[in-house]
């Protein structure tokens, strides 16, 4: 059985509809994350999962308890948001102290669970400082402990490194990583980043306009898109639209290959991406993306030919 369940979720705001009929099953220890563009309704869904919202129709299920009408603190999730949520005036561990106000733990107990926790996330120096007092990484960090804390469940976390810089994103999506495999704990990540999403999840949900458009393993939702939508979501940069011999098809730059063929385009652009460029070419008045290890000239005519594609 899975540890959370959806069953035909739906959500209105006013007439919107915002999530539409969503079904989705997710493993227990699975990392699953839900990708789509700002206003998909990935964050919605997320919301509803945590109970800050209520489902307009539909039931949610956390390990095999209906918890549609329970409140947030009866549900058993930890949620880790985008902004971090941490108390201001409090030290470390005094927002640590937070989840567990209503426990019945002795104080002692509760200490050695924020140690344990703290030593584990590498911010055991910094259980005396104020959030003031913490790089962006570090709050983080303190963020994840203060969710884990009450060891729940169900993790949700919602675009948590959209505050870092690049550099410092790579590092913490291993490091998430790290700790959901070590805590076995069911995750629901959403972001609207698919390297992250690719990198990351054991299954990816893809999600636009309310709807969850395809759910599958990185690789499958990658190279076999179940529809343009999907397509022109997943990929960096996504999917080219272009007819060629009279079909319809979706085309990655990784697999146009340029100086010889049977097809000519005009170069329209191109990007200096670093260990390769990125051409833009005009075919039949279509965009076409490649990539080139080398610089090729903007306005020249240029040979190509298809190694592979995905008809629509």
């Amino acid at each position: 059985m899975a540890l959370l369940k959806l069953d035909k979720v739906t959500k209105f705001f006013g007439d919107f509809k915002a999530v539409d009929n969503v079904s989705l099953d997710i493993e227990r220890g699975e990392f699953f994350v839900l990708l789509g563009k700002s206003g998909s309704g990935k964050t919605t869904i997320l919301r509803l999962i945590a109970g800050l919202e209520k489902v307009s129709s539909g039931k949610i299920f956390i390990d095999g308890e209906d918890v549609t009408d329970l409140p947030p603190n009866k549900r058993d999730v930890g949620m880790v948001f985008q902004n971090y949520a941490l108390y201001p005036n409090k030290t470390v561990r005094e927002n640590l102290l937070v989840p567990l106000e209503n426990s019945k733990m002795k104080k002692e107990d509760k200490e050695a669970l924020i140690q344990d926790i703290a030593k584990n996330l590498e911010i055991s120096q910094l259980l005396d400082r104020y959030p003031s007092q913490l790089s962006g990484g570090q709050q983080q960090r303190v963020a994840i402990a203060k969710a884990l804390v009450k060891r729940p469940k169900v993790m949700l976390m919602d675009e948590p490194l959209s505050n870092l810089d690049a550099q410092l994103r790579l590092s913490a999506r291993r490091f998430i990583k790290k700790v959901q495999r070590e805590y076995n704990i069911t995750t629901v990540y959403v972001t609207h980043d698919q390297s992250e999403a690719l990198a990351m999840a054991d299954r990816i949900g893809v999600i636009d306009k309310g709807m969850l458009l395809q759910v599958g393993e990185p690789e499958d939702v990658y190279y076999n898109p179940m529809n343009e939508r999907v397509a022109s979501i997943v990929g960096n940069p996504p999917m080219s639209f272009v007819n060629i011999d009279g079909k319809k098809v979706g085309v990655r730059p990784e697999d146009v290959i340029l100086g010889d063929g049977p097809y000519k385009a005009l170069v329209s652009d191109c990007e200096f991406w670093g260990s390769y460029y990125l051409v833009y070419l005009d075919y039949n008045g279509s965009e076409l993306k490649a990539f080139s290890s080398k610089r090729v000239k903007e306005g020249s005519d240029i040979n190509f030919r298809i190694v592979s594609y995905r008809e629509f």
